[in-house]
């Protein structure tokens, strides 16, 4: 696939949060970038966030609840 050159300016502490974050991850900063662009614009994960989202509003409390009972 070809590759497209885009220019982007950050402040500092975020081109030094982005180059951190890929070093984490063994990825260059260029795939880093470009996996959270596929990440955030993949529709499947859009629908599958947005369906978590539902079943905390829905049922929030009662994991809460459940998560502070005592276990045993």
């Amino acid at each position: 696939m070809a590759k497209t050159q885009l220019n982007v300016r950050l402040d500092e502490d975020a081109a030094d949060a982005a180059r951190q974050a890929a070093e984490t991850r063994h990825m260059t900063l260029q795939q880093y970038i470009e996996h959270l662009v596929r990440s955030d614009t993949d529709p499947l994960r859009a629908a599958f966030v947005a369906s978590a989202r539902d079943v905390i509003t829905e049922y929030g409390d009662l994991i809460e609840e459940r998560a502070r009972a005592p276990r045993g």
